[in-house]
């Protein structure tokens, strides 16, 4: 028997699982609290608040592969 597995790619906007959601921006979080460059104007300085505002303006470069049936990769590739 003979599986292929497709990689299929689906553009920016979708939809991110809650734990998707909290993965990106802890990481992002991290990356900020290390001294990386903010990505927006902003007066917070919780690194935490900072990653969530980037999520919801879908500033976040992170690409995301999901794995079910086949491998799905989640790419907002618009700052690559």
């Amino acid at each position: 028997m003979i599986v292929t597995v497709s990689k299929a790619k689906k553009a920016f906007p979708f939809k991110y699982t809650r734990f998707e959601r909290a993965r990106i921006i802890g990481a992002r979080a991290l990356q900020i609290a290390m001294g990386a460059p903010v990505l927006i104007e902003t007066d917070k300085k919780d690194p935490l608040e900072i990653a969530r505002e980037e999520l919801e303006r879908g500033l976040i470069p992170i690409t995301v592969k999901r794995k079910r049936d086949s491998f799905v990769w989640l790419e907002h590739s618009d700052l690559f």
